[in-house]
């Protein structure tokens, strides 16, 4: 059979491979890299096209870390993908961005002396090199910036396809039919409140399982977590970072034989939070944070959350509705005694129940210098089927001004209004948290379990 194109067929560029070049051109074009002057501002550097803030870097000098070796990838990872996503990167090529990036600049850290800072001489960190959190921030997007400049060039233009994901990108032979990649089955929306500062953190990752470059049978591994900070947001911005690299490591163990062994999970995400908690501690740094994290597997067959604290998780379906946390609040009488055993009191202070008079949950991330909270996390699984719709995480600033049949009934309503978008639906949780007198941050995220308009059908 001949293999010769019909002459009377137009080849176009493929669409994907078109917006890549135009986002590619509007990233460079403004930048400082392309005229020679060093990179602006923190400030600057956290904002996308459009003006708006996206919370990329870190803002101010009180605002930071150090960070370790140990620590050092799930930083960069981190950082490069906030980047990449406020930037505009086209999802098909975000990923293999995402790695080369990584990889090159780990590389040129070793030899970014401006990065580093001055480490004690303990017995912890003796003689390591340690890196500024928001020198580092600013170190990446300087790179990537160099990166995508690269990608400009003439010859480098010819190759652009070969940053695409696999099979994205049309046949340059054939007219284009390619369809974007599906937008992504969540959203989420936060806001600071009444409170003085934004203490909370989130974290939504669609392709986690792609980002951390998991097995096969982990590829398309979905993961979300809420983080409600206290004494500063340090400790929720650092687990998100660190807690999905952190769980990817520990999932990249898991033997293909024993994909269902749910002890296994439990233990993953254990190790997870006790490793962020303890690395941490190291710092010495007075914060802390609640966490609940949503691991879904592929193909939406089961789900996993795990949890510090007083975050909480709803899972939704027309015929069920399930609270899957229960809050660790010092006054429960397991968590009382547990507390009381490690030498800690439970006292009524300013209103609640509180660790030492201090602190008003039991368990966190962080807060080192409460012995009697602890970072192991409680954990519970569940087979999903086509009986469940979505999932919905949220802080406590939601959930305890908010009826979890308000939320319900409001998300089911809006995602059968095909004028209401997505990511407006939080955005009206947290409206009605404000209207209920909460004084607190406010967190909600929305997680899809089947695509949108196969929700509420029976």
């Amino acid at each position: 059979m001949s293999t010769d194109i019909d002459p009377s067929v137009t080849t176009t560029e493929c669409a994907q491979l078109l917006q890549f070049k135009q986002f590619l051109a509007s990233s460079t074009a403004g930048s400082s890299i392309s005229n020679g002057s060093e990179l602006t501002s923190g400030n600057e550097l956290a904002r996308n096209i459009n003006g708006q803030s996206t919370n990329c870097v870190t803002r101010s000098s009180n605002d930071t870390y150090k960070v370790t070796a140990d620590e050092q990838r799930a930083e960069i990872v981190a950082a490069l993908w906030k980047q990449l996503s406020a930037k505009g990167c086209p999802p098909a090529f975000q990923l293999k961005l995402l790695h080369l990036a990584a990889e090159q600049i780990e590389q040129d850290l070793r030899h970014a002396k401006e990065c580093e800072v001055n480490v004690e001489d303990n017995i912890n960190n003796a003689g390591e090199v340690q890196y500024d959190l928001l020198k580092l921030q600013k170190f990446v997007a300087t790179q990537l910036d160099k990166l995508l400049l690269k990608l400009t060039d003439n010859a480098a233009l010819e190759k652009l396809q070969l940053y695409a994901d696999e099979q994205a990108l049309c046949s340059p032979a054939a007219p284009c039919h390619c369809q974007p990649l599906p937008s992504p089955g969540h959203s989420a929306a936060a806001i600071k409140n009444k409170p003085r500062k934004m203490e909370d953190r989130h974290v939504c990752l669609e392709r986690f399982g792609l980002m951390y470059e998991l097995s096969p049978h982990h590829a398309e591994c979905r993961l979300f977590g809420v983080f409600d900070g206290h004494s500063g947001a340090l400790s929720a911005s650092y687990v998100t970072s660190q807690i999905p690299q952190l769980l990817a490591h520990q999932l990249q163990r898991l033997p293909a034989a024993d994909l269902h062994n749910v002890d296994f999970y439990r233990n993953a995400f254990e190790t997870a939070f006790l490793q962020a908690d303890e690395r941490f501690a190291h710092k010495r740094i007075t914060s802390g944070t609640t966490a609940v994290c949503a691991l879904i597997t592929g193909g939406a067959k089961q789900l996993y959350i795990a949890w510090v604290g007083d975050s909480k998780a709803l899972l939704v379906g027309k015929r069920t509705q399930l609270q899957l946390v229960k809050p660790h609040k010092p006054e429960s009488p397991d968590e009382r005694r547990r507390i009381e055993l490690s030498g800690g009191t439970v006292i009524h202070a300013q209103g609640q129940w509180r660790v030492n008079g201090i602190l008003n949950v039991g368990r966190s991330i962080g807060d080192y210098s409460l012995e009697a909270v602890i970072a192991e996390p409680d954990f519970v699984d569940v087979p999903l089927s086509e009986a469940h719709d979505f999932l919905v995480l949220g802080s406590d600033g939601l959930w305890d001004h908010v009826e979890e049949s308000f939320i319900v009934d409001t998300v089911y309503e809006c995602l059968a209004n095909a004028n209401t978008k997505l990511d407006d639906i939080p955005k009206l949780l947290l409206e009605a948290a404000k209207n209920n007198d909460s004084q607190d941050n406010i967190t909600a995220v929305l997680v899809l379990l089947k695509p949108r308009d196969q929700i509420g059908i029976s």
